[in-house]
Order: C-alpha cells, then structure tokens, then sequence
C-alpha cells in the first residue's frame, strides 16, 4: 500500500493542500482563494473559520479524488502565513475576532510611541526583530484593547495563535495548542536566544501566558487528527518562508532563498549564533531539527505579487497574471519609469508603514506596458536593496539566490533580477517549496527521511539566470532607484 504526505500551505490569498508521494514526488494540488477584508485604509483582515473549513475541505477533496485511506497518509506538514493573529475562546472554539493579517498596519501609531520610548533597541536585543505593525505583539494587543467586550470577558479562555496554531487547535479537536520556533520567532514576543517567552514582553504588551501555545521544534510530534478517519500525526510545522529555506535546502550560512509570492522574502542562512542586524534587517530562527538550530537574517518586501494582482484587478491592465511575461518585452526602452509599490508601506530595509507608492516618470507616450515593466524590475531593486544589508551584516558575498513562488514562472522577471543583482538566480525543479519544505519536516518525524542531509540530496535545478547587462549600465539605473524611494520616504514623512 502506497504512503503519502500531506502538506497544508496556508498563504495570505488562498490555501493549498498539496499530496506528496514517499519519494517527495507531487501526486496532487488543490487550492481555494479566501476572502479579504479590508475595513479601513491600511487594515487587512481574514475570516479564521473561512481558512479553517477550506482547508477540512481541501483534505477531504484530496482524499476522495485520489481514492485514499487515512492509514494511507504518514504524516501531515503545516506551513502557514506568519505573524497572522487569531485569537479565540477555547470553550466555544469561536474566533473572538477576525484574524489581523501580517500586512495589517493599524498599530503603526502604536509602534510609534514604543520607538519614542527607546524599547526598539530593548526588543530588537531579545527577538531579533524591528519594531513594526508586521509582527503579531502589537496586533494581540490591540485585539485585548477592541474585541467586543462580550468576547473577552473571561480573559482565562482565551488562546492566541498564528496560523499554523489555529489550524492544529482546529485539526486536532482542541487536543493540541503548539507552535513551532519559526512562528514563535516572529511574534515580537519571544527570546530567540533563549527559546523561551520573554516575561518582558508579555509585560511590556499586556499579554498572558496562559493565552500562548507551547514551542516545539519544527519536526516532531505536535499532535494527532481523526477527522478524516485513523488517526494521523501531524509532524511537521513551519512559517512559510523558513519551510520554503527547507525545501531549497538552505542548510548552511550564506545559502540563500528569495520566495516571490504576495510579497518577497529573502532569508540567508547565518549560522547557529543569534545577531540582531545593525542594517534593519530581521534576525530569526531559520528551522530547528533534530535539536540543531540556525539562524537566519530575513528582508520582507511587502508587495510583490500583491503589485501584479493590482495592476490586474484595480487597473485592468490584464486579465491574467501570466500575460505579465510576454507584455514585460513590449516596453519601450525609452520611457523610464519608475514605480514604488509601496502600497502597504515600506519593509525592509526602510520600515516606513505610512509611505504609499508612487509612479514616476510619465511621459504621454507611457504605456500599459512600461508600467507593468517597471512594476517587475521594482521587484528587482528592491531584493538588490536588500542583498546589500545582509552582505553588510554577514560580511558574506551572496553568489546565488534560490528563488520561488509563483512570479519566477516569469522569465522576464528573472532575468531583471539576475541583471540588476548581478548574480546567479536559480530555479528549482520543484517551486513548491514551501508545502515541499514542511513535507520534509513531516517526513522526518515519520521516518521516511532521515535528515537535512538527506534532503540537500533530493534538490534540483530546473534552470538559471546570469546577468546580461554590464554592471556599469545597471548601476544608473540603481542610483535612479535609490534617489526616487528616498524622495518618496521624504514626502511622506
């Protein structure tokens, strides 16, 4: 009887379940988009129990269609959107309020008054993270703060969770309230050195103990679900992008990944010791296994693929994200614009949540297409921007950048990244890199894999990108993009 591994990917725009045979093989994919709420300007919300009854919905689809048993499954994988926050009553196991996305940037003005009050630096030291509305802290806080007073009225009952929490709470019936040392890292509320939750601040945001989930490593065992039939172990457990760092295999310091999905997330490898970046960038647990820990520098591009979803459903430029690859080469090599996307801020390495994108440049014989380009080659200036800093903190030469998510389907695209970055941008045979990555976690814990080791054998190259632009020509081009965000950060400020 054939065993498989199932992987939950749950992103910002829609849930994926995906089947990977015991050789790592994909056997299926089904996919569901979700609602997005946006109640006022800079707010960004979903519906948990929307997210939860797609993904019970998902499995059980995968399951019928290819004709399964539960024993039939080893294992389950988790990965999920990070830094999400969902709070909810463990009696009822109902949501006290709609889940507050990572792009969410309503305690801007909160994270203000902590920076005046000099505990960046404080926080920073404990987590390895900036201070901004990104992380979940300030997010919980304001939920205790504005949840309907009915809601939070017996505080003992209540649970925080990410993602990943809220679906294992949902999975396992209310057996199991965990986290893995991925998500935990990107709280704003948990000592990466330690492994522990900081007592400081839990103080310093007014948060409970009793309301977070307990921290385990990233492969074991978190718990067990019955709903689809036999028990089945749920054995892996990581935030999207670490879990996509697995699935490249980005086991050693300075091996590096960047994911292009709605927004673009550049991780390098660092090693076993904790340093915070004194170039704004986030320091975080890369994965813990087998009680081997690494860590990672991260650089957060708010929207990437959330760019071409506007440019496609509030600009009607086109009707599907693919025909972005065959407009890309229409531009005109004469028009020069240049667009920032910062249409949920600025992330790394500028950390300016009230800055709003711009386009500049325009002349009457700018085109639809020209600004497509310069929507895709932003992508480009932006990882560039952040591949400076992290050279900067590692004093380590970044060669290669392993990419994934769904915008490397553009060739385009990748080619803009190599010529502007100057270096080698590699893609996987498989770009299913994060449910891949947390299948490799699962597996671990099922025993069908042994170790990372096992793992950098099982990558492949599917091809590569080299720059072929002379560096001394893409250097106006960046000078171009360097002043333009730093007038627009001062406009805005």
């Amino acid at each position: 009887m054939k065993k498989y591994i199932l992987s939950i990917d749950q992103g910002t725009t829609s849930s994926r379940v995906v089947l990977y045979d015991d050789k790592f093989k994909i056997k299926d994919v089904s996919q569901k988009e979700f609602t997005q709420f946006f109640p006022n300007d800079g707010w960004v919300e979903h519906d948990a129990e929307e997210i939860w009854d797609d993904v019970k919905n998902l499995i059980q689809q995968i399951i019928k269609k290819n004709k399964l048993k539960s024993s039939q499954i080893t294992s389950i994988g988790i990965a999920n959107q990070r830094e999400t926050t969902v709070m909810w009553n463990k009696k009822t196991g109902k949501p006290i309020y709609k889940a507050i996305v990572w792009q969410d940037r309503r305690t801007a003005n909160y994270c203000n008054k902590l920076k005046l009050k000099n505990k960046d630096k404080f926080i920073q030291k404990i987590t390895g993270l900036v201070v901004d509305p990104y992380f979940s802290a300030t997010k919980i806080n304001w939920v205790l703060k504005n949840a309907p007073k009915k809601n939070i009225k017996q505080i003992k009952n209540i649970l925080f969770g990410t993602i990943d929490t809220w679906l294992l709470w949902k999975l396992t019936e209310g057996r199991s309230h965990f986290t893995d040392i991925t998500n935990a890292s990107r709280t704003m509320i948990y000592d990466a050195k330690r492994e522990k939750w900081s007592p400081e601040l839990l103080k310093l945001f007014d948060i409970k103990k009793t309301m977070l989930p307990q921290v385990k490593e990233n492969s074991c065992n978190f718990g067990y679900t019955k709903l689809f039939g036999n028990k089945i172990i749920i054995g892996g457990m990581a935030g999207d992008q670490q879990a996509a760092a697995i699935g490249q295999a980005c086991f050693s310091a300075g091996q590096s990944k960047s994911t292009y999905g709605t927004g673009c997330f550049l991780l390098m490898n660092i090693g076993d010791k904790f340093k915070p970046s004194t170039n704004k960038l986030l320091t975080t647990v890369a994965f813990k296994i087998n009680g081997e820990k690494m860590f990672c520098y991260e650089g957060s591009i708010f929207v990437a693929g959330s760019a071409i979803q506007w440019l496609r459903d509030n600009m009607l430029f086109f009707k599907n994200s693919k025909e972005t690859d065959k407009i890309y080469s229409k531009a005109n090599k004469n028009e020069k614009v240049t667009f920032i996307p910062a249409l949920t801020g600025l992330g790394a390495p500028h950390w300016e949540p009230k800055t709003r994108g711009a386009i500049f440049g325009l002349t009457r014989n700018t085109s639809q297409a020209d600004i497509i380009k310069a929507t895709l080659d932003s992508l480009s200036f932006q990882t560039l921007d952040l591949i400076e800093s992290m050279e900067k903190d590692s004093k380590i030469k970044i060669s290669e950048i392993k990419v994934d998510g769904g915008m490397i389907n553009n060739n385009n695209f990748l080619q803009s990244l190599s010529n502007v970055t100057q270096i080698k941008i590699i893609k996987p045979k498989n770009i299913e890199t994060t449910s891949l990555g947390v299948a490799y976690l699962a597996g671990i814990n099922a025993g069908v894999i042994k170790d990372i080791n096992q793992i950098k054998k099982l990558w492949k190259k599917s091809k590569e990108a080299r720059p072929k632009i002379a560096k001394k020509i893409i250097q106006k081009e960046i000078i171009t993009w360097k002043k333009t965000i730093k007038n627009l950060i001062s406009l805005n400020s």
